[in-house]
């Protein structure tokens, strides 16, 4: 199947929705992203933008100190983007379509433990955070949707070209 057929075999929907989410999924990275708990006569809590978040959480992932900790959690949700990559790369080829939902299942699976490192450690999410998380749910939404029939000749399905 060529990179023509298959573009005719997705949804045009499911391609709108997954430009749509590249977009989304981008311009979180420029937005604040979580911010410190306040905390009564303190300061003002800390706001990190999200390209600060994915930087940090990738650099701490070479350091050994911090798997052994609940920033492990944080460190997994720095993995999300790369994954994201692969997921994006992997959009173009049919025959990938079980990797990609391997991808999704571990990038939902890595979410949770943001959201989880998110109450562990006093942060709070902002919009940034909610736009990354409802980008990739618009990139990955094509995922839900059945695969392509195989066409069946006298009886006998034939196999995906």
């Amino acid at each position: 199947m060529t990179m023509s057929d298959h573009a005719a075999a997705t949804p045009r929907a499911v391609q709108v929705t997954r430009i749509l989410g590249y977009f989304v999924f981008l311009v979180a990275f420029f937005l604040p992203a979580c911010r410190q708990v306040a905390t009564p006569g303190a300061g003002d809590p800390d706001v990190y933008k999200g390209y600060f978040c994915a930087w940090v959480t990738l650099i701490n992932s070479l350091n050994g100190g911090s798997w052994r900790s609940k920033d492990f959690l944080a460190i997994l949700s720095g993995w999300i983007n790369p994954l994201m990559l692969l997921y994006v790369a992997f959009v173009f080829s049919p025959r990938l379509r079980r990797a990609r939902r391997a991808i999704a299942v571990l990038v939902a699976l890595f979410l949770i433990g943001t959201w989880t490192y998110f109450a562990l450690a006093a942060l709070a999410p902002l919009i940034g955070h909610f736009l990354w998380v409802a980008g990739i749910v618009l990139i990955m939404a094509g995922e839900l949707l059945p695969g392509p029939r195989r066409p069946i000749v006298a009886g006998r399905t034939l196999p995906n070209p």
